[in-house]
């Protein structure tokens, strides 16, 4: 199994593939491009010059508002990144969704037809999607019915501000809207790390009565009031920061004793209703979840990536990875950390030297609690190794 990275900074299709391909040499199983097009030439021929020039059985490409390789993050200007793969006793199985064809998937037999892929083979999968024209929350949801704990990773593709501007290209078909992937089976193990970089306030709440996305009372009190008595609690820059914004963390299992980073999916409250002090958040909530409120700041979330790194690393001791994708939030980066590479230096740090490579999202999906999400503000890192 061998990863190699390339990124580029050029602006003109010669230079670009002269950089890409830089002492690479041979066939190659699998290629994924992530290309930032802020330049005057075409993705689409930019992407077949590439699959001529590499001899790459199957390559796919995502267009971008920022690329990321191995030792750098580049946002904003014109840049590429290319990972190239080889991978012997992999089964590699690309597919590609418009959402007319992903609202015909109703089966666990219709995705076993369409992808010809079935759960005992343990498949992992890396997607792209674009954000404006396809359910990526609905697609997510099927395959974590239809996949049990099998980690999907990947994010929505963040070069456009309005529907039909992205482009995503899988091996010789282009979409202006969708979702492309592969599904990998065989010689490989694919492990995750998503830091969401929160950190919790205050302690642990149930929901006592809730009706969709909306949080009406938890342990028998008004959401509203809650929230008020924890922030009250807390330190004036807690105050501050819910100024800004508030998150609620939902327990991935209720029935812990104790909660540490990563036990809990973040989603964010959008409002909260004066009359009934009920609290507006980004997703369907039921009764007797256990939630607790969460913040996001620069700080919080470099402390969040450095310590679940730290527990990665020492869970998996002296075992390094093979290569990496990194699928980063467009609002991270210098963003919020007001400075570059941040993201991949701190990887690096931790488990490196690795070939990485991956791009700054509109979306990041990737698993919390052995189940599939499409998140916001999020590092979603896939880890591959493998199985023999």
């Amino acid at each position: 199994m061998e990863f190699i990275n390339r990124i580029t900074e050029a602006d003109q299709p010669t230079q670009i593939i002269a950089d890409l391909f830089v002492q690479v040499e041979g066939d190659f199983d699998l290629g994924i491009l992530y290309i930032c097009p802020w330049a005057p030439y075409d993705p689409v021929e930019l992407f077949e010059a590439i699959k001529t020039r590499g001899r790459i059985r199957h390559l796919i490409c995502c267009t971008c508002a920022g690329i990321i390789g191995t030792e750098r993050e580049i946002e904003g200007r014109p840049s590429a990144s290319l990972m190239l793969m080889r991978l012997p006793q992999v089964k590699i199985t690309p597919f590609a969704l418009s959402q007319p064809v992903l609202e015909g998937l109703k089966s666990k037999e219709d995705w076993y037809n369409f992808l010809e892929v079935y759960p005992n083979e343990n498949p992992s999968f890396i997607v792209f999607a674009d954000p404006f024209a396809f359910d990526g929350n609905g697609f997510l949801a099927a395959l974590n019915q239809v996949y049990p704990s099998r980690p999907i990773v990947g994010g929505l593709a963040s070069a456009a501000s309005g529907p039909g501007e992205n482009v995503l290209i899988l091996d010789g078909e282009v979409m202006k809207d969708g979702l492309v992937g592969v599904c990998l089976t065989g010689n490989l193990r694919v492990e995750t790390v998503v830091s969401q970089g929160c950190r919790p306030i205050g302690e642990t709440f149930i929901v006592t009565r809730a009706v969709r996305n909306i949080i009406y009372e938890l342990a028998g009190r008004p959401f509203y009031k809650v929230l008020e008595e924890v922030l009250n609690k807390g330190t004036e820059y807690d105050r501050h920061l819910a100024h800004e914004a508030v998150f609620v963390g939902i327990a991935m299992n209720e029935y812990k004793d104790q909660f540490k980073r990563g036990d809990f999916l973040i989603r964010g409250v959008i409002g909260v209703e004066p009359q009934s002090g009920a609290g507006v958040v980004g997703d369907h909530m039921h009764v007797g979840q256990t939630v607790q409120f969460h913040l996001r700041d620069a700080k919080t979330a470099n402390e969040d990536l450095h310590e679940l790194l730290k527990q990665y690393k020492t869970k998996k001791q002296a075992t390094s990875a093979h290569g990496a994708f990194v699928f980063s939030c467009n609002g991270r980066g210098v963003n919020l950390f007001n400075e570059r590479d941040h993201d991949i230096r701190i990887i690096q740090h931790h488990l490196g030297p690795v070939p990485a490579a991956g791009f700054f999202c509109a979306g990041e999906i990737g698993p919390v609690g052995g189940v599939n999400f499409l998140h916001g503000f999020t590092n979603s890192m896939a880890l591959f190794y493998p199985t023999s």
